[in-house]
């Protein structure tokens, strides 16, 4: 199991980076399960940062990415039924989140680019060796989107003050659209 809270440390950062890569070498059938492992890894913490953020931020920033990556994961689930009726398993992702200061939210926002970013490689490998394109091009613009969407929250987390305690950071954003 991989933890996200240790994605700053660089030997589990070469090790998913490594493992994408035998992936990216590998059939398309390994390529989607990889994918459906990390799309699980990633709702896990979209659902920790709806639920565990303070002040009902969570749920007003996250749900929706919630809601998106559950349509995709039953999207892949269901293509991946049909192409692959006994699909291979790889090893699982396990997330934690604990956020206190907004630099805490900036690493674990970091951590979802990064799953975003991996998710987005597989896709791409998917569609260059796979004849099966059935739905790849809307969740590659969809991937996209949380990406971009990500960057920005991120950008915001960090035009504050690391050290300042994440509901601190809730209350600034108070009255805010975005927020």
């Amino acid at each position: 199991m991989v933890s996200l809270e240790l994605f700053s440390e660089s030997e589990e950062l070469e090790n998913l980076l490594r493992e994408l890569e035998n992936v990216s070498k590998g059939s398309p059938e390994e390529a989607l399960v990889y994918l459906m492992e990390l799309s699980e890894a990633t709702l896990s913490l979209y659902i920790a940062f709806r639920d565990e953020l303070p002040k009902g931020y969570g749920r007003i920033k996250f749900s929706r990415f919630v809601e998106k990556k559950r349509k995709q994961l039953e999207n892949m689930r269901s293509v991946l039924r049909e192409l692959y009726p006994k699909p291979k398993r790889s090893p699982g992702f396990s997330t934690s989140l604990r956020v206190e200061t907004v630099d805490d939210y900036v690493k674990a926002l970091e951590s979802a680019i990064y799953l975003e970013s991996l998710i987005l490689k597989a896709f791409r490998h998917i569609e260059k060796t796979s004849p099966e394109k059935l739905f790849l091009g809307d969740l590659i613009a969809e991937i996209e989107g949380n990406i971009e969407e990500l960057q920005r929250e991120l950008e915001r987390a960090k035009a504050v003050e690391s050290k300042l305690l994440f509901s601190e950071f809730v209350k600034k954003l108070v009255g805010d659209r975005d927020g």
